[in-house]
């Protein structure tokens, strides 16, 4: 669920951001300061079910994200993309935002990724999001690193941390990427097979090299950047990116697929006769 939640946050967003920015023009100051009649009204517009909300419900949500360091444009952008913020209680909203506070990312880069993702708000349960960003700190390096891959995979939220560990564990010792590129694409959004099989399929191309192990990572390379592999779509990474079509694409991955069946029958067969021998 939460994966089908946050890629349709995404698509709503973009579709807002316009109107928002709109929005925002017609203040007169640099920065909203004070919510105005007219700013309930144009978000309304954007999301019909906030028109439900009395504007003293208004006034105490806005007045509780204001308190805690949010602007009234960042507070617009978060209840048009997830309304039921307005459902809830000062308090409740105070406790979602202080376990978000938790990971450490700093007040700015926190309210942006809120901004960005308003559903991140629907986060209750404080253990499961300090494991997770606890976990991947421990593979990222750094708290912002954190930051940065949930900006570009917020749907991480609802991975289990061994499908994650299987994406990186991949990208680190097959591909040989390092962190500043997987944290600056959506690598970890795709399933691992998909990753596997689009990387597969530039090395058979011989469009893909990894570098050695003991290159420098900051000597040029001739390989596409991770996010030019990951983040596009399947026509645009086949056509643009590897320069064959999609048939060609479609015929690969039903190869690959029998090919990994078959590696996989092959282990399992071997791994039953070690046991009988034993």
């Amino acid at each position: 669920m939460w994966r089908r939640v946050l890629f349709n946050a995404q698509n709503v967003q973009q579709l807002k951001s316009v109107n928002l920015r709109q929005l925002a023009a017609k203040a007169t100051a640099p920065k909203l300061l004070q919510l105005e009649q007219v700013h309930i009204d144009e978000a309304v517009k954007l999301e019909p079910a906030l028109a439900i909300y009395t504007p003293e419900i208004w006034r105490r949500a806005h007045e509780t994200f204001q308190n805690h360091g949010l602007e009234t444009m960042s507070f617009l952008r978060i209840v048009t993309g997830n309304p039921n913020v307005l459902k809830r209680t000062p308090d409740r909203i105070i406790n979602t935002l202080e376990i978000w506070r938790a990971c450490q990312f700093g007040e700015n880069l926190l309210h942006l990724l809120l901004t960005k993702y308003p559903e991140l708000l629907d986060v209750t349960d404080a253990h499961q999001l300090l494991t997770l960003s606890a976990y991947l700190k421990s593979r990222l390096s750094t708290n912002k690193n954190v930051w940065k891959v949930l900006m570009n995979s917020p749907d991480l939220m609802a991975q289990p941390e061994n499908l994650i560990e299987e994406k990186l564990t991949y990208m680190f010792e097959v591909m040989r990427i390092e962190v500043p590129e997987i944290v600056k694409s959506s690598a970890l959004s795709l399933s691992f097979e998909e990753l596997r099989c689009r990387h597969t399929f530039l090395v058979r191309l011989g469009l893909f090299k990894p570098r050695p192990l003991k290159a420098d990572p900051n000597e040029p390379t001739t390989n596409h950047r991770l996010y030019q592999i990951t983040d596009t779509s399947e026509k645009t990474f086949v056509t643009k990116i590897c320069h064959v079509t999609l048939p060609e694409y479609e015929a690969f991955k039903e190869l690959l697929a029998r090919e990994l069946e078959r590696k996989s029958r092959k282990t399992q067969v071997e791994e039953e006769f070690s046991d009988e021998e034993v």
